[in-house]
């Protein structure tokens, strides 16, 4: 199956205004991934313009409530085209040696760079699909009409950093050979992701869930890293059989920073953030049964609205004397204020420190948040750029905000 290259816009009029799965933002306005997507499987031969996807996506699951596109969603409408991970690089070098790996075998890669050299990332993904010399040719789903010249990404997205910083994601995936070509040949048979490196399983009776606030999934990692490939995204409410020490395990369950070595039902394993699972009841003695249903559920519907936060919400509220989530006996935390400049838009929680992560919630000017990281790193972080400090909000969502739009309250 060959790859022929298949130019899209975002900007496209005729599909510009097209609302995005079931939000209020529209495929001109966010669908960069959208169209990155279509355009890549387009080139395959599986013709999906940015409308079309978007429509079989949302029909699928595809598109969580938060407008965010589930990247191995692809593969329920082609199962030729495999996601094999998604690598989070906003404060580490890209994986540079990887790419180039990927492109010699004829498996182009979708990245996030920053589209502006304005303070923060400016989200934005491109279709990386050649190399040139020690730079990438990229068809950037923005202008319109669709360019036809040559880009390469550092002419346009370097913003005065080398190349593996300025690439800040990336979003591999393998199409195989399944499906007859022209030109007979095959491009699917090497991996873009580090070899298979996980340690032996150890059967325990632990479980543990997915949290509900984790509405776009929860990555499973090669490595016990954000930053690491995530081969599988688990639903809220899905149970994972830890295969580690039971006793270590459950010091983490929880604990911020931690992962746990997990299956999910499907037989995937890798590694999960213990902060966004809690333990099975009954578990623990390895006395409950494995769960009796290893169908994946669909994505909480959002509970946490993706506009500001209703008028009856206190503005200002005043901060908890202490957590309802936590021990009585648990040390007072540290305590930010979400600053006014963030307007009625609000600040983003998200379920990684990068603009990439899932959103958890929205939280108003004015509100408290409790730091879950150790405060005196928290502390030199309040009020600086590019900064992300880990916070509970006071419904116990977890997550990460932008430092520089908090103070300390």
């Amino acid at each position: 199956m060959a790859f022929n290259l298949v130019r899209y816009s975002q900007q496209d009029p005729q599909w510009k205004n097209s609302k995005i799965g079931p939000g209020p933002d529209t495929i001109g306005y966010i669908g960069c991934a959208l169209t990155s997507l279509a355009m890549y499987a387009s080139s395959w031969g599986f013709t999906e313009t940015p409308a079309t996807l978007n429509q079989k996506l949302t029909a699928n699951g595809g598109v969580t409530s938060d407008e965010l596109l589930v990247w191995g969603a692809i593969s329920q409408l082609y199962p030729q085209i495999q996601s094999t991970g998604l690598t989070l690089c906003a404060n580490t070098d890209a994986p540079i040696s990887l790419i180039n790996t990927s492109l010699m075998v004829g498996q182009p890669v979708i990245v996030e760079v920053d589209y502006s050299p304005d303070p923060g990332l400016q989200t934005h993904w491109v279709l990386l699909y050649a190399q040139q010399g020690n730079d990438y040719l990229i068809q950037d789903p923005w202008p319109f009409p669709p360019e036809t010249t040559p880009v390469t990404l550092m002419t346009r997205f370097n913003q005065g950093q080398p190349l593996q910083r300025a690439i800040k994601a990336v979003a591999w995936y393998k199409c195989s050979a399944s499906t007859p070509t022209s030109s007979g040949t095959s491009s699917g048979s090497t991996t873009t992701t580090p070899p298979n490196s996980l340690p032996p399983a150890v059967q325990t009776g632990l479980y543990v869930q997915v949290v509900a606030s984790v509405t776009a999934g929860l990555r499973l990692h090669t490595q016990p890293s954000a930053d690491s490939p995530a081969n599988a995204a688990e639903m809220p409410g899905v149970q994972l059989q830890v295969i580690e020490d039971k006793t270590g395990a459950l010091s983490k369950i929880g604990v911020t920073n931690q992962w746990l070595y997990v299956a999910d039902p499907s037989g995937n394993q890798g590694y999960v953030a213990a902060w966004y699972v809690q333990q099975v009841q009954g578990s623990a003695s390895g006395s409950i049964a494995a769960p009796a249903s290893t169908s994946t559920p669909a994505p909480v519907p959002a509970s946490t609205p993706s506009t500001p936060s209703p008028a009856s919400t206190p503005s200002t509220p005043t901060p908890p004397a202490s957590s309802s989530q936590a021990p009585a006996s648990q040390p007072q935390r540290l305590m930010l204020k979400v600053a006014d400049a963030v307007g009625t838009g609000g600040l983003r929680l998200r379920a990684f420190p990068s603009l990439a992560g899932s959103l958890v919630g929205i939280e108003k000017a004015g509100a408290f948040l409790t730091v879950i990281e150790p405060p005196n790193s928290a502390l030199v972080k309040v009020g600086v750029v590019n900064q992300w400090i880990n916070v509970r909000d006071p419904n116990g969502l977890r997550g990460y905000v932008m430092a520089s739009y908090v103070s300390v309250a």
